[in-house]
């Protein structure tokens, strides 16, 4: 119970956060409403006492007081409707400012995380879980309080008129609802538990749907025929889910048949009671319909206050998923004593380096021993998996070393603020992003601190070998490329690989790191690309991985990495005096030429 009030609590403090004024008018419309039931209801009496009189003495200042009751119980339930219309906008108002503030936080988290996160399936489990409830689920915590609240109100007013009369009534009219309140907070733990062990379920029929329907698996799905096979694993975990979700709902509707016996059991005595006293002459035809209709609505009210109550549990389940997903801890962060760092001077170091993935159970780096001087280009050489990629990406600190430490000018970069130091680094990663925004735009994200230069774009396109196509396009820089949006064009695999070019070029940064950079380019547009390689790297530390290793020959220093391990270092005429395996490997691809 702790923990859940904790959670109201945060919940609570994020809705007011998003949005304090539409929360405050949420609470003070509610209250409002609460009391104007009581008025309908005491209005509702006085006319039919009216009326009463009316029929028996039909004069004028009868006529004129039936008149006037029936003008304000209009006027009243004006006033019911209009506010219920307010209410509604309000809570949509404050829906909206929520939900926008919720996705602000997660996408906070989620670019805030340590890559490492990214590579656990229960993250994604995670991630699915506060994604669902998120947008909606702080909100709902609030509907339920003002719900309580104003129905808790109301069935006071209603119980106190009751009470007039009869307190059995009130007695009768709590026992008859209590086995409501149970069956929904019962079936709640129940559904609440079922979801979150179903989660991997529900992310594989999400992408077996994305398999079907995706655009990037639509020409292997169509050539190899799979479109059955994957709509047969679809339905495989869609129908899991569903079919024992629907048994538990199917359990909670019949038991809540006899939830119902019990409520009609109470109307049935009540409604007894009641007209026996009309019928002994102990209350008029007014008081009649005011008691019958403040039971009616006591009886309304009760089914709000355990449905809010309820769903407020329900809450204080699902919520959780969200503060779990928030609650994930960064553990790439600046560590004392905190250093200021602009570029690169000298060198960088890294000193017995090793470095593990969490799903492994073996390190893909071993004691890593490696020096980049300033200017400098090298080359990263080695097998698939040899760890080249990972290297990079600890250097360019998306990962920290389990053991070992990168050193920046004699700095650890451990003391340097990771956006800070990452600004020193222009990376085309060998699976490149494709954003489907404009050629322009997909320039420019490589610096997106600095306001757009429309001649730096220019020349860095030009330097990647994609200007001509650019401006061939209908509007040129401004043309939106890629497949998602109206008035785009596709590119080329190739084509996108130079758009990635220029990306990292427009970074204009110290250090310009080439992951594969011609994987994607036809003959000529690698030979142009390495022909003019100086000029790209000009000014610039450079570090460059390819497993063509006629390009890599260009590099001051070669570095062969095998197993996790440098096992060879130097130039290319060092290396292949040397006859190791940088020679064996050149000389292999050498002759698939001759």
């Amino acid at each position: 119970m702790k923990k859940k009030i904790s959670l109201f609590r945060k919940s609570l403090l994020l809705v007011r956060r998003s949005a304090p004024g539409w929360t405050l008018a949420n609470v003070l419309i509610s209250l409002l409403l609460s009391f104007i039931p009581l008025a309908l209801v005491w209005y509702i009496k006085r006319l039919i006492d009216a009326v009463t009189q009316a029929a028996g003495n039909p004069d004028e200042n009868a006529t004129r007081a039936v008149l006037l009751m029936i003008l304000a119980v209009a006027i009243i339930y004006f006033l019911d409707e209009a506010a219920q219309s307010i209410a509604g906008l309000v809570r949509k108002k404050q829906a909206f400012h929520l939900e926008s503030f919720m996705y602000r936080l997660m996408h906070k988290k989620a670019v805030s995380l340590d890559l490492h996160h990214f590579e656990n399936p229960e993250y994604y489990d995670r991630l699915n879980r506060a994604s669902r409830e998120a947008p909606y689920r702080p909100a709902a915590i609030v509907n339920n309080m003002v719900s309580l609240l104003r129905a808790g109100i109301s069935l006071i007013l209603m119980a106190g008129l009751l009470a007039t009369l009869n307190w059995l009534l009130v007695a009768i009219l709590l026992v008859a609802n209590i086995p409501g309140i149970w069956l929904r907070i019962h079936y709640s733990d129940i559904l609440y538990n079922f979801r979150r062990e179903l989660t991997p379920v529900a992310r594989k029929a999400t992408y077996f749907h994305w398999l079907l329907t995706g655009d990037r698996p639509s020409r292997e799905l169509r050539l190899f025929g799979l479109g059955n096979y994957f709509e047969k694993l679809f339905r495989k975990n869609f129908d899991r889910q569903k079919v024992e979700e629907l048994s538990i709902v199917r359990k909670r509707s019949l038991i809540e048949l006899v939830s119902a016996l019990f409520k009609g059991a109470a109307v049935l005595v009540t409604l007894y009671y009641i007209v026996m006293q009309t019928i002994s002459s102990g209350i008029g035809l007014g008081e009649l319909a005011m008691f019958l209709l403040a039971f009616r609505l006591g009886m309304t009210y009760i089914k709000q206050i355990l449905g809010a109550t309820a769903g407020l549990y329900e809450d204080s389940l699902f919520i959780n998923d969200v503060f779990e997903f928030l609650n994930l801890r960064e553990s790439i962060t600046v560590m004392p004593p905190v250093l200021s760092f602009d570029k690169l001077r000298s060198n960088i170091r890294i000193e017995n380096v090793c470095y593990r993935y969490p799903s492994s159970s073996s390190d893909v780096l071993k004691g890593i021993n490696l020096k980049v001087n300033k200017g400098e280009t090298l080359a990263l050489v080695g097998a698939n998996g040899a760890g080249k990629t990972t290297l990079i990406r600890l250097l360019c600190r998306l990962y920290d070393p389990q053991a070992g430490k990168i050193l920046i000018d004699g700095n650890n970069i451990k003391n340097i603020d990771p956006n800070e130091y990452r600004k020193l680094f222009s990376v085309v990663f060998q699976d490149f992003m494709l954003y489907n925004m404009s050629a322009g735009e997909n320039i420019r994200v490589g610096n997106i601190f600095e306001d757009a230069d429309k001649e730096r774009i220019n020349a860095s396109a030009e330097s990647a070998g994609i200007d001509e196509l650019i401006n061939s396009l209908p509007r040129g820089y401004d043309t939106v490329i890629g497949r998602l949006f109206d008035d785009s064009r596709e590119l080329s695999w190739g084509e996108w690989q130079k758009i990635a070019l220029a990306r990292a070029l427009y970074r204009q940064s110290d250090i310009l790191v080439l992951d594969e950079p011609a994987s994607a380019l036809d003959a000529r547009s690698e030979y142009k690309m390495f022909s003019r390689f100086k000029k790209l790297a000009a000014g610039r530390t450079c570090i460059l991985i390819s497993h063509r290793l006629a390009n890599v020959s260009i590099a001051d220093r070669i570095v062969v990495i095998d197993n996790g391990r440098v096992i060879e270092e130097g130039s290319h005429n060092d290396l292949l005096e040397a006859k190791g395996t940088y020679s064996t490997l050149f000389n292999q691809q050498k002759s698939m030429y001759s």
